[in-house]
């Protein structure tokens, strides 16, 4: 797949984008982590790297911070994202900053990238991390039908055949009674439950993406983890 179509098909959510780039992309990606961050993360820290890399590739993508320039710029954006991503692992692993010459490394490296701004702000970051939790609590009637809704795009009507609801308008009642039980949680747990229904559906897309991801990881065996001794690094120009 070219990488505009990858894009399209991260905007509207499409599995078969996501798959490609879990099975085409994360070789290179693991292989170029090992070697820049030798001995300093480990194969159970790639994994975690690699995932939360793709959320952030998402949010990206959907915010409009990424075009298609040039063939092959979507997995150098992804490294890019995995590189920041690894060396704020370190930074909080030795609970100290990274020696100064590689941090002058990183900063002069992305600094001289055209699509740099691939950070995601703290207090945002940490907002996510509570709804994430939060929709880990939420019944699993409700996670599935809120996924159903702004995952994969399904009318109301299609969800209640898939569901075995009467109709639309229990699905309606049902999807408010979820959204209702979100709200309840968050003020309970961070004390806020005044969040936009995008912000809701964010958090369903970042579940959504893992749940697809582990997936593909289980499916893979240990093949997705050692494809990556086999892949040289190419993408550095």
């Amino acid at each position: 797949m070219t990488d505009s179509q990858l894009i399209f098909g991260i905007v509207q959510n499409d599995e078969r984008a996501w798959r490609y780039i879990c099975r085409e992309m994360r070789p290179g990606f693991a292989s170029i982590l090992v070697q820049a961050f030798v001995d300093r993360i480990s194969d159970e820290d790639i994994e975690d790297i690699f995932q939360e890399s793709l959320i952030v590739l998402m949010q990206k993508v959907k915010s409009g911070s990424v075009v298609s320039s040039r063939e092959g710029a979507l997995f150098s954006y992804l490294v890019q994202i995995g590189k920041l991503t690894a060396c704020n692992m370190v930074r909080k692993k030795t609970a100290q900053n990274l020696d100064d010459a590689v941090t002058s490394s990183l900063t002069l490296h992305y600094s001289s990238e055209e699509d740099a701004d691939i950070t995601v702000d703290e207090k945002q970051q940490m907002q996510n991390e509570f709804l994430d939790k939060i929709l880990d609590m939420i019944p699993s009637e409700c996670r599935n039908l809120l996924k159903h809704f702004y995952w994969n795009h399904k009318p109301m009507d299609e969800i209640a055949g898939i569901l075995g609801m009467r109709n639309a308008d229990s699905v309606k009642a049902k999807k408010s009674k979820c959204m209702n039980k979100i709200k309840e949680l968050a003020a309970r747990i961070i004390e806020n439950d005044e969040f936009a229904e995008e912000v809701i559906r964010n958090a369903v897309e970042r579940a959504a993406l893992r749940e697809l991801i582990d997936n593909e990881r289980n499916n893979a065996g240990d093949g997705y983890c050692m494809a990556a001794l086999d892949v040289d690094d190419d993408t550095e120009e």
